[in-house]
């Protein structure tokens, strides 16, 4: 596969045919600083408050932005359950600290913001609360992750002449699909369960798991799991056979409307994105949405498939063009630089994504040198600016 271009330094022109915001896995919670489930990573919870909030004021450089992306995860599964006690913490816990989130995010010049639902909105939120907009305690923004006037978690929207954007439902089909308190989905679960041993091993022995939820975080699910079979774990979920059929009719839609379509889905798509190839951040039928995505017949109007969900961010170029990018977490920035976050700059012949990494581990930005020794003042380093050449279409 061919590899994404590298960085400048300035942003480049002409103007874009539109620009938006871009975060993901702001996933906040007034915690201390611990590694995660698997023990392979730092989070630090509090300090993403902080980057949610310097993300905001760069993004409120630009008078012109067509919208602002959070890319799933707002707020992590702790605000919802005491995994020391085992039990769900109450309720307004959960709006508490997402009233926290959401009041940094007021503060955005830019007030058309857009949520995809990842897997910690479901552990917090019912779907009805998330389609209708969860108010957190004294924010005005709502947490929103469906059309507001369709009601649909997948949609599709045009921010400019020759472009289409694409939301996808990543958790159509999840174990938690309906939300904290509405009790797992069965179908669901024995679908996780026929692929994964130490899954149907759990339900065996706790078959009030339905009722209680404690399926994710609670049990060793990745034990004897290889290679892309580490996807079928709790955390991840997979798009219906209905959107599967939708997405399909949007991109040929496309393909005679010759436009541009950028794609947004919490979980991961492309295998090669992955951490170390992994696939434990992948989509349960990765393949089969891949395979509508890189269709010969449309595949060169794909210019991005972007997400969120692996912290540690990721960056595969296709040998089809079509860019996978996947956003690094705040949780995991380095306290005293700038991001990770940055403003997308879509043109006919690039899609540009200008700002900071989450530090010199960064996937997306790897000539991010923001608050490295020897550069200046951390706020005044300049962003950096990550070219991805797009085909021709038509």
């Amino acid at each position: 596969a061919s590899s994404a271009s590298a960085s400048a330094t300035s942003s480049p022109s002409p103007s874009p045919d539109f620009r938006f915001g871009l975060l993901a896995d702001i996933q906040y919670t007034d915690t201390d600083d611990r590694t995660n489930f698997t023990g392979t990573q730092v989070r630090r919870y509090r300090n993403s408050l902080a980057v949610a909030s310097d993300a905001i004021a760069f993004f409120n450089r630009y008078d012109d932005l067509s919208f602002v992306l959070h890319n799933g995860d707002i707020i992590d599964h702790q605000c919802a359950f005491d995994f020391e006690t085992d039990a769900f913490k109450p309720k307004h816990v959960s709006y508490d600290h997402l009233g926290e989130v959401m009041r940094v995010l007021d503060d955005s010049a830019c007030k058309e913001w857009v949520f995809t639902v990842g897997n910690h909105e479901l552990y917090n939120f019912t779907r009805d609360e998330l389609r209708d907009g969860v108010r957190g305690t004294n924010a005005t923004t709502p947490l929103r992750c469906a059309h507001p006037e369709t009601g649909s978690f997948y949609y599709a929207m045009r921010p400019a002449r020759g472009w289409k954007v694409i939301v996808l439902d990543a958790y159509d089909v999840s174990v938690y699909g309906n939300g904290r308190g509405e009790g797992l989905d069965r179908a669901a679960v024995e679908l996780l369960c026929e692929h994964n041993p130490n899954c149907a091993r759990w339900v065996e022995d706790n078959p009030d798991v339905f009722e209680t939820e404690r399926m994710s975080g609670t049990f060793p699910y990745f034990q004897g799991l290889e290679g892309l079979g580490t996807r079928w774990v709790p955390f991840n979920g997979a798009v219906s056979e209905a959107q599967l059929r939708w997405l399909r009719e949007e991109l040929i839609a496309a393909k005679a409307s010759e436009e541009r379509v950028v794609v947004f889905s919490h979980l991961l798509v492309h295998p090669a994105s992955t951490a170390k190839g992994s696939g434990r951040t992948l989509l349960w039928n990765y393949d089969a949405v891949l395979a509508v995505l890189e269709d010969d017949a449309y595949a060169a109007n794909v210019s991005a498939v972007v997400s969120g969900h692996q912290h540690e961010g990721g960056l595969h170029t296709s040998e089809a063009g079509t860019h996978y990018v996947v956003m690094e977490s705040p949780m995991l920035a380095t306290p005293g630089r700038k991001g990770p976050w940055c403003v997308v700059e879509a043109r006919g012949d690039s899609i540009d994504f200008v700002g900071y990494g989450r530090g010199p581990e960064s996937k997306v930005f790897p000539d991010d040198m923001a608050g490295e020794e020897g550069v200046g003042d951390v706020e005044d380093a300049a962003p950096s600016v990550r070219r991805l050449p797009l085909r021709p279409v038509g």
